[in-house]
């Protein structure tokens, strides 16, 4: 590894000519010395760079190395980078590796990131036991391997979550049963084992064992189960937000609005996912009702994106607070002129993890250099986590597609946090996070073959055109009111998701409140959040 990111070091020596800035010169020479001397400094993302470039020089001490490899992958795994080449996991290969034959106690931690791996499992086996064994192990998901070396009797709560994570909850039962033996929480995993085997009535004794709020949610969904919707909502109303949720869901349901409206203000009132959407619920049944009141209460409760749909602006972000030039501006700008952009990101995330509360002067620099996934998430919330990258594109895509800029910024943001490689565990691609099969009906919408989804233009005006299509399909179907809120919900849930929701509750706040799935509601939110700050702060 280390020779080979030598060799691409004079590789990228040779195909450029503007001179790099020092100390990151020494990083395109081969003189193993030079770099060494630069990674013993300690000093830099140089240093860990020259560090890194070494890990193979098996004429230097092994201990040394153990301890570069170390440094960079433990840098790597804090900075969080999105960016190809910048992922911890094979840094702490190496590291692991290097650490367990220099008898370095810190390769037991190498190897538990590494889990649930089986190289990493066998490794953790020969350098531990006992209790630090068996927390690495579970906390790694390597639940065989610890069901293989736990002993009988020991931590029951371990081995039976394990099998209960395995889906072995016939096998889980005894444990459960032992582990409440000693602390009442396995009441709680032991009802839920139950519940999978379709064992109501004993996993109800347990979570009767267990007076807190999530054993009354989970009794609440017996209930609920069997039919017994009044006693699933008393269960609800003293549960967790969820439960909450689910109860006036019921109420709802049941044709008893004035009854779910007390308890979707309560949720307003508490932090919880559900909050905004209880708020603009409650406004929604409040203005029904005729209970001004309420519903003037409802809308001082409404604080986020999702007031734009009943007329209500939420305030701005705060501004960043305003600093000096940092002292890596120099170098950066040296090294995006020398063609380094890695380099030059580097730079600045390194500055990033050694001063985080120097954000508002390295954040700039990250999205003068990209990384504008890692600026929006280190100057969040504030006004500065709203960049407008690719704004020609964004502006330009936007007016032929009759849309308002603000809405498509907002857009991307919320799906890639503009990052054109962005691959989502779905695999969606690019800016917009088109799948496959909708990335190839934009390209027909458009008139062409599909384009590359990891283009920038590319995906900006695939994204602008399948919106339009989608505002002018919920034109159709919603009134014009609320033709952005079913777009927004189609392009995250999918067209048919929506219309189908549409037709299924008879109007739009009613599929918002009812729609089956969590993602698109919240989604929805995000993206009005986001459209609300970039129209505040539109220039």
């Amino acid at each position: 590894m280390g020779r080979l990111l030598l060799g691409l070091l004079l590789l990228l020596s040779a195909c450029r000519g503007q001179e790099v800035p020092p100390p990151f010169h020494l990083l395109e020479g081969s003189d193993p010395v030079a770099l060494r001397d630069l990674a013993l400094r300690g000093e830099g993302y140089a240093s860990l760079l020259a560090g890194a470039a070494l890990l193979e020089e098996e004429g230097l001490p092994l201990a040394e190395r153990a301890e570069y490899a170390w440094r960079y992958a433990l840098f790597l795994e804090e900075v969080r980078a999105f960016e190809p080449g910048w992922e911890a996991r094979p840094f702490w290969h190496k590291a692991a590796r290097l650490l367990e034959e220099a008898k370095d106690p810190r390769a037991f931690s190498a190897w538990a990131r590494l889990l649930p791996e089986e190289e990493a499992a066998f490794a953790l086996l020969r350098l531990g036991s006992g209790e630090r064994l068996y927390e690495a192990l579970f906390q790694g998901r390597a639940y065989q391997v610890l069901l293989e070396v736990l002993p009988e009797g020991v931590r029951p709560d371990l081995r039976a979550q394990a099998l209960y994570r395995l889906g072995r909850y016939r096998e889980a039962l005894p444990h459960y049963r032992a582990w409440a033996e000693r602390d009442p929480r396995g009441f709680l995993g032991l009802g839920w084992a139950l519940f999978q085997l379709g064992r109501l009535e004993e996993a109800e004794a347990a979570f009767r064992r267990y007076p807190h709020p999530e054993s009354r949610y989970a009794l609440g969904l017996i209930r609920e189960r069997q039919g017994r919707r009044g006693e699933a909502v008393a269960l609800y109303r003293e549960s967790t937000p969820g439960g909450l949720w689910r109860a006036t869901a019921l109420l709802e349901r049941a044709g008893r609005a004035e009854g779910a409206l007390p308890l979707y203000l309560e949720l307003a009132r508490r932090e919880s996912p559900y909050r905004d959407d209880a708020a603009l619920r409650a406004y929604l049944l409040a203005g029904r009702l005729g209970l001004g009141e309420a519903q003037a209460q409802a809308l001082a409760l409404l604080e986020g994106g999702l007031g734009l749909l009943v007329g209500k602006r939420p305030p701005p972000p705060p501004p960043a607070p305003k600093t000096p030039s940092p002292p890596e501006a120099p170098l950066f700008r040296g090294l995006l002129e020398a063609g380094r952009d890695g380099w030059a990101r580097g730079v600045v995330r390194h500055a990033l993890w050694q001063r985080p509360g120097d954000w508002p002067a390295l954040v700039p620099l990250l999205y003068e250099g990209g990384a504008y996934r890692e600026g929006i998430r280190a100057s969040w919330p504030s006004a500065l986590a709203y960049p407008r990258p690719y704004r020609a594109w964004v502006e330009g895509y936007a007016q032929r597609e009759g849309l308002d800029p603000n809405l498509l910024f907002a857009l991307l943001h919320v799906e890639s946090r503009f990052d054109p490689l962005a691959v989502s565990p779905t695999g969606a691609k690019g800016l917009g996070q088109f799948v496959e099969a909708t990335w190839r009906d934009v390209a027909r919408m458009l008139g062409e073959a599909p384009g590359d989804p990891f283009d920038p233009r590319t995906s900006i005006r695939y994204a602008a055109r399948y919106l339009r299509w989608l505002l002018d399909r919920c034109q159709n179907a919603v009134p014009p009111e609320g033709a952005l809120a079913c777009a927004v919900t189609a392009y995250n849930g999918g067209i048919g998701y929506t219309l189908r929701g549409l037709a299924r509750e008879g109007d739009l706040w009613a599929f918002l409140r009812f729609q089956e799935r969590d993602e698109p509601r919240e989604y929805l939110a995000g993206v009005l959040s986001a459209y609300a700050a970039y129209r505040a702060l539109t220039p």
